[in-house]
């Protein structure tokens, strides 16, 4: 009986890539079918809204410029007059800002970083999930499947195998790699707007913004105050592009 379940996987197999094109078609309308019929049990497994889209668009999943996509860091600015002079506080403490700047040198406002991280988020999750939703398929179908448990694997096989031909294993590896990193990314922007307003400035002036709990700043070069203006003012200060990794 395996054999002949074996036999007849391999077979439908060679039908899906084009040695019986009437055959790979009623079986990729059956594989749509229990698809929705288990989109709910997905989007449970999941938790993902979109789950019912796991059949439909399978092919439209793309891998990410991995190496591209902005990690930032907290980032201390000392403000000088134009001579250099370094401006002080009332107290006598050096006038700071402090920026979120990426591994590029890209400084961005908080609301930019975390707009890029939505969209980001979005991309990893249609990867994880149209990947991983194809196990999530096939394993409802196979509770669902009224003639035994081979038909929901097969299918559940099926789809995660359609979604698996556009990414590599380095490519699922970097995206749950920066699933985790986006949420220690999360928590370095809370930490940073709970600290600074959106140009940098300290919440509470009389705080050392090196002591913060929580939140490491790093040293960065010094600016006046003509050079701030022109920063918080720019289109890639406040800009979310995210067409330096998406492809």
């Amino acid at each position: 009986m395996k054999r002949f379940i074996f036999k007849s996987v391999a077979i439908c197999g060679l039908m899906l890539i084009g040695v019986n094109q009437m055959c790979a078609q009623g079986f990729l309308k059956k594989l749509s079918k229990a698809a929705d019929k288990v989109s709910s049990t997905v989007s449970a497994v999941t938790g993902a809204a979109d789950s019912s889209n796991v059949a439909a668009d399978t092919a439209a999943v793309k891998a990410l410029k991995w190496d591209n996509i902005p990690v930032y860091h907290a980032e201390k600015r000392v403000l000088t007059f134009e001579d250099g002079t370094p401006k002080k506080n009332d107290d006598g403490s050096p006038m700071v800002r402090v920026f979120l700047v990426d591994q590029f040198n890209n400084v961005r406002s908080a609301e930019a970083v975390k707009e890029q991280q939505k969209k980001l988020n979005k991309a990893i999750n249609n990867i994880l999930l149209k990947v991983g939703g194809g196990a999530a398929v096939g394993v409802a179908g196979g509770l669902l499947a009224s003639k035994g448990k081979a038909k929901g694997a097969l299918i559940g096989g099926a789809v995660g195998a359609a979604a698996g031909l556009a990414l590599s294993a380095k490519d699922i590896k970097a995206a749950k790699a920066q699933k985790k990193s986006l949420k220690q990314q999360e928590e370095l922007i809370a930490k940073y707007q709970e600290n600074f307003t959106s140009e940098g400035t300290p919440v509470n002036a009389s705080v050392d913004v090196t002591k913060i709990d929580g939140l490491e700043i790093t040293d960065g070069v010094s600016m006046t105050a003509e050079s701030l203006k022109a920063l918080v003012a720019s289109e890639s200060f406040n800009s979310s592009d995210d067409s330096a990794w998406t492809l």
